[in-house]
């Protein structure tokens, strides 16, 4: 059954986000670590703001799409999962919150 992971960047006062990073070296790192264990996509949403034009709760949100809740869990034991993680700090000061589930 396909599975879904998201990970969201607070959008705090004091955030530093760098995109360009993130899209150009972030997010194929992620696609190279974990295409192999059934990533099957992922996209990325920016949110600078919340419908009422306030500043939102969270800036950016990567969603990935796996093809299973197993695949998702064998990905994150590869050891170049320690590399994804470790590369946060590139591209943010902010720390992420992660979600996972399946489609009701």
């Amino acid at each position: 059954m396909p599975f879904t992971a998201i990970v969201m960047y607070p959008n705090d006062a004091e955030i530093r986000f760098d995109e360009d990073y993130y899209m150009k070296t972030h997010m194929p790192l992620v696609e190279a670590t974990w295409k192999k264990y059934g990533l099957n996509s992922w996209h990325v949403t920016k949110f600078p703001n919340a419908l009422d034009g306030s500043r939102s709760e969270y800036l950016i949100m990567a969603t990935l799409e796996w093809e299973s809740q197993e695949s998702l869990q064998n990905g994150l034991k590869d050891e170049g999962s320690a590399a994804v993680f470790a590369d946060i700090p590139n591209f943010t000061n902010a720390k992420p919150i992660t979600l996972a589930g399946a489609k009701l």
